[in-house]
């Protein structure tokens, strides 16, 4: 854009101080030729010299008129009216295409509606595009509503929006404000603007040379180009680079840059290539202050920081507290910077797990409370009194909160609730965490400059409002010493020299970008007008313009491209066409460490101690029996996967609801009870027992069940228990001993806990011993097994009551669609379809199980197995196969990957 007869000068050469000022296409520029002018001076031996004046064109005419209305050379009232800042300006939009479109207006992104037809307002105006009403479209003309609305809305409060900002100042310059300096250089313009093209011809009529600045390294060398399989192989190969010229460089001095086309979507895997090559050896949260080799000099939005999130997040749970989602909650509860983070921050981490158990998915912050104290009050032991404190403050600032009121109120309430929360946290705090603090604090105050465009407003719009600002604030963490590797979008590559300038992602397509013109005018006028964001060849030339500027900024330049993308053939861009190949970085292979490797059996963990309580029941027999890792990770070590909370029922409380309305209808009962029901009295006491089931419940829950689901639940249970009850009135006569009665057995030292669900009588005094299930599955077929996978009915049958006549032991499968009872008797008849051991052969061996004395004594043999393999530590990852290990809650730490893997080698060799 800059014409080409103004004279050069080279960066070097220039004096610091406010003449020549620097007039740069970035704030990002600015700042890193000002860096760039004090190593040249330094390079020249100087002590001392005045820093470069370098800034935006926006950033200068800013101070220049307000240095002039200080002088008085500007009347206090030459701009009649207030400026609106981009916020203050985005908003007023908003407003004018919600008004225009009324409750349609949900159905699109008003946010980024609003961008565009600021866009558009300002590209209208800087190039003079006038859409005659043949070529006005349906978008143009509802711009032109929203435009004429917030001309309206600036007309009558006497507004001033940032074009017309822009333009009164460079007419003050026009009519002749002082403070000029002699000299100006222009770096960075590669794009025509017809703005700063006036300033530049207002600045030359007032007689101010014009000077282009030459910021190139001084022994800049030819690009050289690299193509690579994928991204994936650009960011190893970019980093490989990176960490040979640091490795070079030692201690002294080296600035290197990585410009990457597509940043978005490559800025994790690059970052991950880098920490791997510069630090390789920084692993863990103790390494948190530690600056970094590289950065990305864009930063991240301030909304992504840790501990804004949880101030976000704190506010949010304020703003909905009717509505809090119990996920981002549990997240809240575990994360530091809040309330007592460190002296609670166990006690928070197990209020969390027990949550998961009592609430579903979406609560309320009352509900919550309620939640915390039943958690509390189940875990003696456990406290947590700063949170509930908190807690309550939340609750009180939610009831004392006015329903509308204008930002800056809002503001002070924020702060304030913070504040009481215990934000942010008791640990001192890094410079980083300093530092987005202050920022958000800073953004919280600065929403009073909306008061006059919002109005009053609701809590949930001031922190909308809020968490906006935080997502468009890019944050960069403060640092003692400048990064050696910049990150950057292509945009911000146009800087300083450096040694070494790696651009990555130049593939076609990228490379130069395509025309983006703007949706809200005839995009045939933009290009007319010469928009260059409309042109393709305007894109191109500005491109070839930036390509030529970042060869000339390093010493060494690589140009890269990818062959694929997934399956997708790439081509490199074809500006590359004039760049020499050359062969890709490959890391360095890092030296073996010089160490003698200790072998450690995994199979075998140490034996139970003498003082050591395992936990788990007959659960813990299970796992051990179908993988006994599984046992050691989940019993011994108490690893296990928090449970999931369900909106409606899970699995396991209608499996409660069911087990609970059993036990109401037979306890005491026996067949006899059953046949002297009629229809009728049957039905209405299979009722009456499910609405004490249902009353249980919700005695114990939290939040009891709604009353349209908690229907549908009687009546299925009502349903179940009916067909249920037919299959047990075709049984031989019986009478019900016990239900849910619970026992305390030593098997082999190992401490297990068993509960009955039921035990029947016959009228020749032997017993059924019977478990509930409500699945279709057949676990009894493990019976027969070596390693009992179902071990529940025979710790019964063969070790609870070693001493009692048990005579059948089945499992009974109470579903609707196959009520069934599976197992094994005694002898034939004593419960439907469960056939006597001798009819069983093929499952029961005649030599293992002889006869139902044997088999009990075999069961408990086997089951002792077991247990002394949990006593002596047997923890190998050996399992009959993957079926046994469907319901594992341990699976990732089997390794099962690596397991096959190292198995598969031992067959290859």
């Amino acid at each position: 854009m800059i014409r080409p007869e103004l004279p050069v000068l080279a960066l070097s050469a220039l004096p610091g101080g406010p003449d020549p000022v620097v007039l740069c296409a970035s704030a990002r520029l600015a700042l890193d030729l000002r860096r760039a002018h004090g190593e040249a001076q330094a390079a020249q031996g100087k002590a001392t010299w005045r820093a470069l004046q370098s800034s935006t064109p926006a950033l200068w005419l800013d101070a220049l008129v307000s240095r002039a209305l200080l002088r008085g050379e500007i009347p206090p009232d030459a701009m009649n009216g207030s400026f609106l800042g981009r916020v203050q300006e985005s908003r007023l939009w908003e407003q004018a295409i919600a008004r225009d479109a009324g409750a349609a207006a949900e159905l699109f992104d008003g946010e980024g509606m609003a961008l565009a037809a600021m866009e558009a307002a300002s590209l209208q105006a800087a190039w003079r595009i006038e859409v005659p009403e043949a070529m006005s479209n349906a978008e143009h003309q509802a711009w032109l509503r929203w435009r004429a609305d917030v001309a309206r809305v600036c007309r009558e409060n006497a507004w001033r929006g940032m074009d017309e900002i822009l333009a009164w100042r460079v007419a003050c310059i026009e009519r002749g404000i002082g403070g000029l300096p002699a000299r100006i250089g222009l770096a960075g313009f590669l794009l025509p603007d017809p703005v700063i093209s006036r300033l530049l011809l207002v600045l030359e009529a007032r007689g101010v040379e014009l000077f282009c600045v030459d910021f190139s390294h001084p022994a800049a060398a030819a690009p050289s180009g690299v193509e690579l399989a994928d991204a994936d192989a650009e960011c190893a190969a970019a980093a490989a680079w990176a960490g040979r010229w640091l490795a070079a460089a030692g201690e002294g001095r080296c600035r290197l840059r990585i410009a990457v086309a597509d940043l978005p979507a490559r800025r994790r895997l690059l970052d991950a290539a880098l920490h791997a090559v510069l630090h390789p050896d920084v692993v863990g949260a103790g390494w948190a202050a530690l600056e970094r080799e590289h950065e990305f000099v864009a930063g991240t939005p301030l909304a992504e920081q840790s501990l804004v999130a949880t101030a976000l997040a704190l506010l949010q749970v304020f703003a909905s507290p009717r509505q809090v989602a119990l996920a981002d909650f549990g997240v809240l509860l575990c994360a530091p910077g809040w309330s007592a983070d460190l002296d609670e921050c166990d006690a928070r981490a197990r209020i969390e797990a027990g949550l998961r158990r009592l609430l579903p998915p979406e609560t309320s912050l009352d509900v919550l409370r309620t939640a915390i104290g039943r958690v509390l009050l189940r875990q003696p032991g456990l406290q947590a009194p700063q949170l509930l404190r908190h807690l309550e403050l939340l609750g009180q600032a939610v009831r004392a909160a006015t329903r509308r009121q204008s930002p800056s109120a809002w503001a002070a309430v924020f702060a304030g609730l913070l504040d009481g929360l215990g934000w942010p946290g008791q640990r001192p705090l890094l410079a980083a965490e300093a530092a987005m603090v202050a920022a958000l604090r800073e953004q919280i105050a600065s929403l009073e400059k909306l008061d006059a465009i919002l109005g009053r407003i609701d809590r949930g719009e001031a922190l909308s409002q809020l968490r906006r600002q935080c997502r468009e604030l890019p944050f960069l963490a403060p640092r003692r010493y400048p990064p050696r590797v910049e990150v950057c979008r292509l945009d911000d590559a146009l800087a300083g020299a450096v040694d070494g300038l790696w651009v990555m992602g130049l593939n076609e397509g990228e490379w130069p970008p395509a025309p983006r013109p703007n949706p809200l005018l005839p995009a045939e006028l933009q290009r007319r007008a010469g928009v260059p964001l409309a042109r393709a060849d305007s894109l191109a030339a500005a491109a070839c313009e930036a390509q030529a500027l970042w060869c000339a900024s390093a010493g060494e330049v690589i140009l890269s491209w990818s062959r694929q993308q997934g399956e997708k053939a790439l081509r490199p861009s074809p500006l590359l066409d004039g760049v020499s190949l050359s062969p890709a970085p490959v890391p360095e292979a890092r030296l073996p460490l010089v160490a003698v490797l200790e072998q450690v059996d995994d199979a075998r963990a140490p034996p139970v101690g003498e003082h050591e309580e395992i936990h788990g029941g007959t659960g813990l027999l299970a796992a051990q029996a179908a993988c006994p890792a599984w046992a050691f990770h989940r019993y011994r070590l108490g690893a296990a996967v928090l449970p999931a909370p369900t909106f409606g029922l899970d699995v396991l409380t209608r499996g409660q609801f069911l087990h609970a309305a059993l036990e109401a209808f037979w306890r005491g009962r026996g067949l006899a009870d059953l046949h002297a029901m009629d229809a009728a009295t049957r039905a209405a006491e299979i009722a009456r027992v499910v609405e004490l089931a249902l009353k249980d419940h919700d005695r114990q829950a939290i939040v009891p069940l709604p009353a349209r689901l908690r229907g549908l639940e009687a009546e299925r249970l009502m349903e179940l228990l009916a067909v249920w009850l037919d299959l047990e009135a075709q049984r031989s006569d019986f009478h019900v001993l016990a239900c849910e009665e619970r026992h305390s057995l030593l098997i082999e030292g190992l401490a297990v806990n068993v509960v009955v669900d039921r035990i029947d009588q016959f009228a020749d005094g032997r017993l059924a011993i019977i478990d509930y299930k409500s699945g279709r599955a057949d676990r009894s077929r493990s019976w027969a097994d070596a390693r009992i996978a179902e071990p529940q009915l025979p710790i019964y049958a063969a070790l609870a009551f070693p001493d009692r006549a048990v005579a059948a032991v089945a499992l009974a499968r109470v579903t609707r669609e196959a009520p069934a009872f599976l197992g094994v008797a005694e002898s034939e008849g004593l419960l439907p379809e469960v056939k006597a051991l001798d009819a069983q052969r093929r499952r029961f061996n005649a030599e293992d199980f002889p006869d139902w004395d044997a088999l009990r004594a075999c069961w408990a043999g086997r089951l002792r197995e077991i247990a002394r393999e949990v006593k002596d530590g047997v923890a190998a990852v050996v399992f009959e196969d993957d079926k046994a290990l469907a319901y594992c809650e341990v699976l990732p730490l089997l390794r099962l990957a690596e397991r096959q893997m190292l198995l598969d080698r031992e067959d290859a060799a």
